[in-house]
C-alpha cells in the first residue's frame, strides 16, 4: 500500500469525521442497511448511465436514441448518482478508516474510479464545446468507442472491487475445495441444501464472494435498465422517444441481467437455505419481488395493449405512472431487502 494512502486512513482515525459515522451508524436504527441500500442504488445510476451510454455508442443498445441528446440527458445523472454514492459510502470509510486505507482492493477500487471520473469529463466537455463532437469524424469516432469500452470495464472493474473489499482475506487466503459434513443424521430438507456438496463449495471458498460479486453487478444493471424505462412512464425522463421504443430496446437488457441475478442469488440461497427463509429480510424481499413481478405483467399484458394512444405523448395516462412508480418503489424496497438480509441474525 502507498504511504500515502495509508497515512489518510491514520489521520482519519479518531477524528470528528470518525466520531459522527460511527455515532450515526451505531445509534440511527436500521441506518447501515438503508445507506447501503442507497449506495447500491446510486451505483444502479452509474451503470445505467455509462453501461447505456457505452453500449450506445458501440451500437450495441437502444439504438434509436440520438448520441448527443443521450449524453446531455443522462450524464447530469451520472454525476448526481456519484454524489450519492460517494457521501454514503463516506459513513463506512470514515467510520473505519485503517480498514479501507490499509485495504489493497479499495486502493484499486480508487484506481478504477479515476478514470472512469476523467474520462466521463473529457467526454462530456467535448459533447458540450461542439455539436456532434464524437460523431464528425472517423477518428472523433474511434475514440468514442475505446471510452466506451474502457469505462465499461472500468465500471465492471470499480464495482467488483467494492465487493471485495470485504472478502479480501479470501484474495489471501483462498480455499478451493471444503468437505461437505456429514454425521449420517437425517436433517429437514433446507438443512440437506445446506449440506449439498455445491453449497459446502460455495460457502466455504471465495466462490462465495466471486458469485455476489457477479449477481450484484446484475442487479444494479437490472435496475438501471428499468430506471429509464420507469421515468419514461412517469413523463420525467427521455419524452423525446416512444415508450415502445424504450421498452423494446432496454427491458431485454433488464431480462438478461435479471436471469444472471437470480441463478447467482440462487448459489447464494442454497449456502444457507434454512436460515434465509427464516429470515424476515429474505422474506420481505420474495414478497416484493412477487409484486414488482405482479406490476410488471400488468404494464404489459393490460395496459401496453393500448399504449399507441400515449406512446409519444407527455400526457401520460394516471394508470401508467403508476405503474411506472410502483416498478421503481418495488426494485428499490428488493435491494432494501437484500440488504437487509446480512444485518438480521
Amino acid at each position: 500500500m502507498p504511504d500515502f494512502f495509508i497515512g489518510i486512513g491514520e489521520l482519519l482515525n479518531g477524528s470528528f469525521l470518525q466520531s459522527g459515522a460511527l455515532w450515526t451508524l451505531t445509534n440511527v436504527p436500521g441506518f447501515p442497511p438503508i445507506i447501503q441500500t442507497v449506495h447500491i442504488l446510486g451505483i444502479a445510476v452509474v451503470m445505467g448511465t455509462v453501461a447505456f451510454m457505452s453500449l450506445r455508442i458501440l451500437g450495441l443498445a437502444a439504438p434509436s436514441q440520438n448520441i448527443s441528446e443521450m449524453t446531455q440527458r443522462v450524464l447530469p445523472c451520472f454525476w448526481i448518482a456519484l454524489a450519492i454514492m460517494i457521501i454514503s459510502g463516506a459513513f463506512f470509510v470514515f467510520g473505519r478508516p485503517n480498514r479501507y486505507f490499509n485495504n489493497p482492493v479499495f486502493a484499486a477500487k480508487m484506481a478504477f474510479l479515476l478514470p472512469l471520473l476523467l474520462m466521463m469529463v473529457v467526454y462530456q466537455f467535448m459533447s458540450k464545446r461542439e455539436e456532434n463532437y464524437w460523431q464528425l469524424n472517423t477518428q472523433r469516432i474511434l475514440v468514442s468507442r475505446a471510452i466506451a469500452v474502457l469505462s465499461l470495464l472500468a465500471l465492471l472493474m470499480l464495482c467488483t472491487a467494492g465487493r471485495w473489499i470485504a472478502y479480501f482475506e479470501y484474495i489471501e487466503f483462498p480455499l478451493w475445495y471444503l468437505e461437505p459434513y456429514d454425521d449420517g443424521q437425517e436433517y429437514p430438507f433446507w438443512i440437506q441444501v445446506e449440506n449439498w456438496p455445491l453449497s459446502q463449495l460455495i460457502a466455504g471458498t471465495n466462490w462465495f464472494p466471486t458469485i455476489e460479486t457477479i449477481h450484484v453487478i446484475a442487479a444494479t444493471f437490472m435496475l438501471g435498465s428499468i430506471l429509464w424505462v420507469d421515468l419514461r412512464l412517469l413523463g420525467v425522463g427521455a419524452t423525446a422517444y416512444s415508450i415502445s421504443t424504450l421498452n423494446r430496446e432496454l427491458v431485454p437488457w433488464a431480462w438478461g441481467a435479471f436471469t444472471v441475478a437470480v441463478i447467482t442469488g440462487l448459489g447464494m440461497f442454497i449456502t444457507r437455505a434454512d436460515s434465509h427463509l427464516e429470515n424476515p429480510a429474505f422474506q420481505s424481499k420474495l414478497v416484493l419481488l412477487v409484486l414488482a413481478g405482479i406490476n410488471m405483467a400488468y404494464f404489459h399484458f393490460k395496459l401496453y395493449k393500448n399504449i399507441e394512444q400515449s406512446d409519444s405523448s407527455e400526457n401520460i395516462p394516471t394508470q401508467i405512472k403508476i405503474a411506472g412508480g410502483l416498478s421503481l418503489f418495488l426494485w428499490a424496497g428488493v435491494m432494501l431487502g437484500g440488504r437487509w438480509i446480512g444485518h438480521i441474525i
